[in-house]
């Protein structure tokens, strides 16, 4: 059990980092305000560029409403040495204090995630806040101004849009650079790495120094060095890339040099910061779609790697069999392929092995795949003839996918004393092989009809038995077609590689046959590969 000791220190540390945020943010509030403050024009309260109302808004989002005293703070002591009087002061600071809380109460409502990842972040962002709750501080601050006879009846439109413009530049603009960078650490997410960073952030730079230092309206050319910015690094690189072309347009601005000179001095302002408005959502918008696309990517992803695996079961231990298989994927990951196989015990002593492949890929071939794998281990329970059971499983495709075909390779396999005895049905598949223990390959079975085609498929039962050192290979045309069209290995080539690896374990195999076939190969495969071998040790099954 805690000590009481122990919580007083717990609760005493919490009350110091509480007071560390608001004396933060009051500093920061202040210093950003002076700033602010010194391009103040039309009034000496008013400006066209506000950024403590991104601030502000960024730390009541990220730690809470209780911070509010620190962004109260920060606007009383910016605005006390405005000569305002007293009681306007107070009527500003409320107005830039509530419309911080307002902001995040909103955002709060609409299940605002800081780190802007999706696209209706940033509209939730824009709107919520950079147009909404600014209002707030715009309409308190300039009736406190009115009321303090600061500015005349007939200003207020012009006083309150300045205002109103200037904060939201401020939450569209500064409030994103200070969520991103405080919930995307450590910003290796996205493709982008740091010498390409560099380089971008200079390109932003150049571009934008540019564009603002020419009377020429060429505003346009900022847009494409920015979506390099927000494609290669995402949020953190629009965020900053923003603040690069804002660190660069109004300062000049502000000194009548540029696209926006020869207006008056809030106007400039204003303008560019309309323009870097635009700029910063542009960017996140971008950023946002990239994260989201990125995301539904990483879960289609997830969903097909745990699909596929739930249809390519992990072998159950067979007494006296050795037993292998290699699953190897062609094309895209988020494509589940209609490759299969299954080993499962059908009654004491007995087994029943599949491989099969279904026609295509993704969604619709996942269903046909389970649809076969669970329509074959229902009929073994009670039918013994591997013809008699893919009989029912083209029943069942032609029944629930009309659309679908699929090739299936089924044996039945009866372990005794001497040796392994199976009963093999093939619809539409590459024919297995039988590896003797002296290295000749037989080839087991008849092809019979692909299943889902017609509804009398030609289907018959093989049998054939397996000496100790024997084994049983079963594939997917993938194997021999790999690379096709430029190569496409015969079954006589197939058997002769087959041949040898006589002698080896069914793990030594399968390796085997996939070096000889595959190894000098282009590392995309043309389909989906399927390898399974059944081999009866040296020692005869019932001696195992």
């Amino acid at each position: 059990m805690p000590s009481a000791s122990g919580g007083r220190v717990g609760t005493l540390d919490r009350n110091w980092t509480h007071a560390v945020r608001i004396v933060a943010i009051a500093g920061v509030y202040y210093g950003a305000a002076k700033l602010g403050l010194s391009l103040a024009f039309t009034t000496e309260s008013v400006t066209a560029i506000w950024p403590p109302t991104g601030i502000a808004l960024a730390a009541v989002v990220l730690w809470g409403y209780r911070v509010w005293p620190g962004v109260a703070l920060g606007a009383f002591l910016a605005n006390a040495w405005t000569d305002v009087p007293l009681y306007t002061t107070l009527g500003i600071t409320t107005g830039n204090t509530l419309e911080a809380l307002v902001g995040a109460f909103l955002l709060k409502r609409v299940d605002f995630r800081a780190s802007l990842e999706r696209v209706r972040d940033v509209f939730a962002l824009v709107v919520l806040a950079g147009i909404v709750s600014t209002t707030v501080s715009a309409t308190i601050g300039v009736t406190s101004l009115l009321i303090g006879d600061e500015i005349a009846s007939g200003d207020f439109g012009l006083v309150w849009r300045t205002w109103w413009l200037g904060d939201m530049g401020g939450d569209l603009v500064v409030a994103p650079a200070l969520l991103i960078a405080a919930t995307h650490r450590p910003y290796d997410r996205a493709p982008g790495r740091a010498l390409e960073a560099c380089a971008a952030a200079l390109v932003v730079g150049g571009v934008s120094a540019l564009v603002f230092t020419r009377d020429i309206a060429m505003t346009f050319l900022v847009f494409p060095p920015l979506l390099w910015a927000a494609l290669r690094f995402w949020q953190p690189g629009a965020a900053f890339a923003s603040l690069i072309v804002a660190g660069i347009a109004v300062p000049l601005a502000e000194e009548n040099i540029g696209p926006f000179s020869g207006n008056a001095p809030d106007d400039r302002l204003l303008l560019a910061q309309a323009l870097v408005g635009v700029v910063s959502l542009t960017g996140l918008v971008l950023a946002a779609v990239l994260t989201e696309r990125e995301r539904s990517e990483h879960t289609v992803e997830q969903i097909a790697d745990t699909l596929q695996e739930s249809l390519l079961p992990a072998l159950p231990q067979v007494p006296g069999i050795e037993t292998a298989v290699d699953f190897h994927a062609a094309g895209e990951r988020h494509l589940v392929g209609g490759d299969f196989y299954d080993l499962f015990k059908i009654d004491d002593g007995n087994w029943a092995v599949v491989v099969g492949d279904v026609l295509g890929k993704g969604a619709e071939a996942a269903a046909t795949t389970s649809l076969a794998r669970y329509t074959i281990r229902a009929e073994a329970v009670h039918t013994r003839q591997p013809s008699r059971i893919l009989q029912q499983l083209n029943d069942a495709v032609l029944r629930q996918s009309p659309e679908q075909s699929c090739s299936v390779a089924l044996a039945r396999v009866e372990l005794d004393d001497v040796a392994a005895r199976v009963t093999l049905s093939v619809g539409g598949h590459p024919l297995p092989m039988i590896l003797r223990t002296n290295g000749s390959v037989e080839t087991f079975g008849e092809p019979g009809s692909l299943l889902g085609v017609h509804p009398r498929p030609a289907l018959a039962d093989y049998r054939a038995d397996l000496a100790p050192g024997d084994a049983l290979f079963l594939y997917t045309d993938g194997l021999t077609e790999a690379y096709a069209p430029a190569r496409i290995y015969s079954p006589e080539q197939l058997g002769s590689a087959l041949s040898a690896e006589a002698g080896q374990s069914a793990r030594s195999i399968t390796a085997g046959i996939q070096r000889r076939l595959l190894a000098d190969g282009p590392a995309e495969l043309r389909d989906d590969i399927v390898v399974f071998v059944l081999r009866v040790p040296d020692s005869a099954p019932g001696e195992g």
